[in-house]
């Protein structure tokens, strides 16, 4: 039952998440606020979980999943409220800043629930992002068509309701970290040991080639979605076309992650993980160069794979290779690294692509998704002669 709770509120929030954006920075407009202001508002969503990710992470280590859930939620509707109650561009700021704190606090309590079930956790990953896709593929739709024919108060009324939804969810799920909240007080020591414990912990090659993958992949799915519908003008595609092509992305995502537990049974985690920034770079570096919409299909749909598998594979690596105690606080620093190159992997080729073209955003994103995924190969296993030898013996 925790499972179909914890999925239930995951779905709710990508659906709000993904919904609310878009029709803010739509009714902003309508005010009269200017794109450089709605940019600002936008960039304050992703700003504040930059800063305050990590340490979010260890208040969900230190006080628990539900407290950090239940303060997240109510954050949110906070959010929601004050926005219907006053307009202007401070309080659009507020607005989002809160809504990205809100979502950071409630979506950290659930990914370290996720690792708490047992089971298999690729599986279990799977099946949560898979929802999570469902949600970010309904929210704009439901969004639009509210705010479209009834309008933006009608539109953050229903978003509350869903909330409250969630809130009351939370009530009915059973605590999976109670026995984290009673530890002695030698454990609350080397729990506090701030800096230093995440530090030791990113040293482990895998669990730090996760934060890197996930943080890259999650930066660069949004370079996609920005920067694909320019160089589409640019080849001569048509804005109906475009919207297809990267739907047909968003499906390829989803599809994929419905192979995803028999994919790393197969090959495993860490080298498929690897596999899907190579191949991303791959296509980023040729889909300037394809003339043909039935090639654009195909690349478009490899790339929508790609994506789908590292997110949450790279999520599943974290879970599975940190202890319990400190689960929040890397899945903390994956959340800062996905803020924080959110923002500087578009601000760097934006420029390029200022100075160039659009096709050298696609170019540079390349080269710097094959470099990363040959740093985050797997290394080869050296197998001690010795002890074979004698084994043989």
């Amino acid at each position: 039952m925790n499972f179909y709770i914890i999925i239930l509120m995951n779905t709710i929030l990508i659906t709000t998440i993904t919904g609310i954006k878009p029709i803010v920075s739509l009714y902003a407009y309508s005010l009269g606020i200017t794109p450089q202001e709605i940019s600002m508002i936008v960039a304050s969503s992703a700003i504040c979980p930059a800063l305050l990710a990590l340490q979010i992470g260890k208040w969900v280590d230190h006080i628990g999943t539900r407290p950090m859930v239940i303060i997240g939620n109510v954050l949110y509707l906070l959010s929601l409220l004050i926005s219907v109650m006053f307009t202007s561009f401070f309080i659009f700021l507020i607005q989002l800043a809160l809504a990205g704190i809100a979502t950071t606090c409630i979506m950290l309590g659930l990914q370290k629930r996720i690792g708490s079930l047992g089971g298999d956790i690729n599986r279990t990953v799977a099946n949560y992002s898979l929802f999570g896709s469902v949600g970010s593929m309904i929210g704009p739709t439901i969004s639009s068509f509210l705010y479209d024919y009834y309008g933006y108060h009608i539109f953050i009324f229903f978003n509350m309701l869903l909330i409250v939804i969630a809130l009351c969810s939370e009530m009915g799920i059973r605590n999976l970290d109670r026995k984290n909240t009673q530890i002695t007080v030698k454990n609350q020591q080397a729990n506090l040991q701030g800096s230093e414990s995440i530090w030791v912990l990113i040293r482990n090659r895998d669990i730090r080639n996760a934060i890197i993958i996930g943080g890259l992949i999650f930066s660069y799915r949004e370079l996609f979605t920005v920067y694909f519908p320019l160089l589409a003008h640019n080849m001569g595609i048509s804005p109906m076309i475009t919207g297809i092509l990267l739907s047909f992305c968003g499906l390829a995502m989803l599809v994929i992650r419905f192979t995803q537990t028999s994919l790393v049974r197969s090959f495993g985690r860490m080298r498929i993980l690897t596999w899907s920034l190579f191949t991303t770079g791959i296509i980023y570096l040729v889909t300037p160069f394809s003339p043909w919409i039935v090639l654009l299909f195909v690349l478009v749909g490899v790339l929508g794979a790609g994506l789908g598998l590292a997110q949450p594979l790279s999520t599943a690596a974290l879970l599975e290779g940190t202890i319990p105690e400190h689960r929040g606080e890397v899945l903390g620093v994956q959340m800062m690294m996905n803020r924080v190159s959110q923002f500087a992997i578009p601000a760097i080729f934006g420029g390029l692509g200022g100075l160039i073209g659009v096709s050298a955003i696609f170019w540079g994103s390349g080269f710097v998704l094959t470099a990363v995924g040959y740093i985050t190969r797997p290394l080869p296993v050296h197998v001690d002669r010795c002890k074979n030898q004698r084994h043989h013996l």
